[in-house]
């Protein structure tokens, strides 16, 4: 009975350390470690394309980059004689490095094809300006970004990325017949007839509804994921803030977070200031509470900020330290050889 009793003691002990050693191994295997990067950075000819695909996926194989999340991943399939996603799929995928396919519902679009055979498709300002951006309150403007996602399930991707999920900053909402009656249909007035501030309840009223507008596109693409049958994530790029984001651009990424909608958000922290940053990470952090991931976005070089290697290895050391469950950098085109050796040497090591 001793004996029993004593190996049973010993199996406990084992029990506590080894998984809590593996746990922590397989932690930091899985960690996430990506770059957004953009189609355009490889030439548009095959033959041309590999060696540069190759060498940086290579480049990025050695500091254990994991995902990549590609702008404009199908742009080549219908003009070339190559299928630019097909060939990224698999020259990753030898070196285990997953590929989020990007889609940005609210970003200026050209106006040809199917939009320009669609022009109420578009926003119109109040005084009835068109701008080249779609009306993600339209119906048939959430059918059609629908069927580009299922174009994109087609092929082996590993995630579904959304960025430009909002409307243009400053409440550039649209203000087309359709969409202003049919807000007036559920609020009784027309959101040019009342005060443009969030003073009038009924302007809070249109900045929550076409918030809600944008939270049901990111539900449909959920759900044609999941209609797919398969086993992929859905992430988005995010503002900052999700207090101002709401109000600003109708991105209530909070309450993507909540409903279990997305698995992971991307908020761009595009700063130097460390201390700003770190605030900002445990503000989202907060905010996802738990119901999704959250990978902060550093960035070597954007329009708000150029960084340096050690600014960059120091975010990183950041997110990490604040409870973020990865990176991701912005973008491949300025990920350059300085930074990377820089995180190699440190906190990539």
């Amino acid at each position: 009975m001793r004996k029993l009793k004593k190996f049973a003691g010993i199996t406990i002990i084992i029990l506590s350390i080894i998984p809590f050693t593996l746990f922590s191994q397989s932690e930091n295997r899985e960690k996430n470690r990506a770059v957004w990067i953009h189609s355009s950075m490889f030439s548009q000819e095959k033959n041309e394309a590999m060696p540069q695909m190759q060498e940086m996926l290579d480049n990025y194989a050695e500091i254990n980059i994991n995902n990549l999340y590609c702008f404009y991943s199908m742009m080549f399939q219908h003009q070339k004689e190559w299928d630019f996603l097909e060939v990224l799929l698999e020259e990753a995928h030898k070196r285990n490095i997953k590929v989020h396919s990007i889609f940005c519902p609210g970003q200026r679009v050209k106006i040809e094809g199917v939009i320009k055979e669609n022009p109420e498709w578009l926003i119109r300002g109040m005084k009835g300006e068109i701008y080249p951006n779609l009306n993600i309150a339209n119906p048939g403007v959430k059918k059609y970004l629908i069927s580009q996602v299922s174009e994109a399930l087609k092929y082996d991707i590993d995630g579904i990325h959304l960025d430009y999920i909002r409307f243009p900053v400053n409440q550039r909402f649209s203000y087309d017949k359709a969409t202003c009656e049919a807000f007036k249909k559920e609020f009784g007035d027309s959101p040019l007839d009342v005060h443009q501030d969030c003073g009038s309840m009924v302007w809070c009223e249109w900045i929550k509804w076409n918030a809600e507008h944008v939270t049901t596109l990111v539900r449909e693409i959920k759900k044609t994921i999941e209609q797919s049958g398969k086993n992929i994530v859905l992430g988005a790029d995010v503002f900052p803030n999700h207090r101002s984001a709401e109000i600003l651009i109708a991105q209530n990424w909070a309450q993507w977070a909540e409903e279990g909608i997305i698995d992971f958000v991307c908020p761009m922290l595009y700063t130097n200031d460390l201390e700003l940053f770190r605030q900002y990470v445990k503000d989202a952090v907060k905010a996802a509470n738990g119901k999704c991931l959250v990978y902060p976005g550093i960035a070597c070089h954007s329009s708000h900020n150029k960084n340096t290697p050690e600014g960059v290895a120091q975010e990183v050391k950041i997110s990490i330290e604040t409870g973020a469950d990865g990176v991701v950098f912005f973008s491949g085109s300025s990920l350059t050889e300085e930074f990377m050796d820089k995180l190699k040497e440190d906190i990539f090591k």
